[in-house]
C-alpha cells in the first residue's frame, strides 16, 4: 500500500486571491487541494521535471498482514555514500600517495 503524503500550506492574502483567480479561469469545478496538484504538475510539465523513480521494498507485515514497505532509493544513495571519518581518511590516503 502506497502512503499519499499530505500537503499543509499556509500563505497571504493575495496568494490566496491569486490562486482564486487561476481557479476561476482554468478549473472552476475542482476541490482547493486539486486546484494545488493541477498548478504543480502543470509547472512541472512546463519544466520539463519528472520525479525520481522510487524502489520500495517490503521489509515486515503489520498485524493485518499488510506488507510494509521502506524507500530503498535512500538506502542505495546511502550505499554509495562514505561516513565522515570514512571520507576523511580516504582523502588523506590519496593526499599522501600523490
Amino acid at each position: 500500500m502506497k502512503k499519499e503524503p499530505t500537503i499543509f500550506i499556509r500563505c497571504s492574502e493575495e496568494t490566496n486571491e491569486l490562486l482564486e483567480t487561476i481557479r476561476k479561469a482554468e478549473m472552476p469545478v475542482k476541490s482547493r487541494n486539486s486546484q494545488i496538484i493541477y498548478l504543480i504538475h502543470k509547472e512541472a510539465k512546463e519544466l520539463g521535471i519528472t520525479p525520481q523513480p522510487t524502489k520500495e521494498v517490503i521489509v515486515g507485515y503489520d498485524a493485518n498482514g499488510s506488507p510494509t514497505t521502506e524507500d530503498a532509493t535512500v538506502e542505495i544513495k546511502n550505499e554509495n555514500a562514505k561516513s565522515g571519518l570514512g571520507a576523511l581518511a580516504e582523502t588523506k590516503r590519496q593526499g599522501t600517495l600523490g
